[in-house]
């Protein structure tokens, strides 16, 4: 990410979707435009162009185009798969593997204690909101998957979106949802809506550690912007699950993403 002169007149949207709910609510409050990856799109030099979660370089990408762009489609591409968002985040994530003998191999060694030991076969790697996960507590149950973690105990869990120039812009707790105060459907392991777990944005009580691990998360995966999914115990600390580069965005979460990508507008890009 390199720095340059122009200075911004105009946010595009380059969403991966150009039926995504966010990607038109963002475009609605900067009054701006959508482009696809094949469309007649021209890029000029006083445009920013934010790319809302598309891996995909589009048939306009000129150079000039991509210095020009938050969130360049190979470092989407890299945050949107497990496996190349852990190898290049490094630290701060969950023990993983690709091999199912390992994978089985840890529910003979707990490191958290039996009661808390268990493996998370993930089956899809480009995948949120808990999709294709299967948690094994036995080394029959560890099934056939791409991807494997050992689970970590968690406490607390949060979604905190970041911007690389601003840090942590947003940030939610996941909360059991109404109805699931007292239920044992609300998975501890898997905290999906499915499951019964909703964000909150009240009475939060955010850890360091977890702004810490989002922000540097974001930098390692050389993004502008994204959400980072962090696990926390006060024992074991923070952990990032994952990284998206086109999350749901509604209320004071879209107004605070507006106001950050309004921000680069008169100025110039730069890491």
């Amino acid at each position: 990410m390199c720095q340059h002169l122009t200075m911004y007149t105009k946010c595009i949207i380059y969403p991966y979707n150009l039926g995504s709910q966010s990607a038109r609510r963002l475009a609605e409050g900067l009054n701006t435009i959508r482009v696809r990856p094949n469309g007649s799109y021209y890029h000029r030099a006083q445009h920013l162009v934010i790319n809302w979660g598309n891996s995909t370089l589009p048939r306009w990408a000129t150079p000039r185009a991509i210095q020009h762009m938050l969130n360049t489609p190979q470092n989407v591409e890299i945050a949107s798969n497990k496996i190349s968002t852990f190898q290049r985040l490094g630290e701060n994530i969950p023990e993983w593997t690709t091999d199912i003998r390992t994978a089985r191999n840890w529910l003979a060694t707990p490191r958290f204690g039996r009661k808390l030991n268990a493996v998370v076969c993930r089956t899809l790697t480009r995948a949120n909101s808990g999709r294709g996960i299967v948690l094994a507590k036995t080394p029959e149950e560890v099934v056939a998957a791409p991807l494997y973690t050992r689970y970590t105990p968690k406490t607390l869990e949060y979604r905190a979106h970041v911007s690389v120039r601003q840090g942590v812009i947003d940030i939610a707790e996941k909360r059991r949802r109404n109805g699931f105060e007292n239920n044992e459907q609300a998975n501890q392991y898997i905290r999906s809506w499915d499951n019964g777990w909703v964000f909150c944005r009240e009475d939060l009580n955010v850890p360091d550690a977890v702004r810490t691990v989002a922000e540097g998360a974001i930098h390692r995966l050389g993004l502008h912007f994204g959400a980072v999914d962090v696990g926390y115990h006060p024992e074991f600390g923070a952990v990032v699950y994952e990284v998206n580069t086109a999350p749901g965005l509604e209320g004071q979460t879209l107004i605070n993403y507006i106001n950050m990508f309004r921000s680069y507008l008169g100025n110039q890009l730069q890491a």
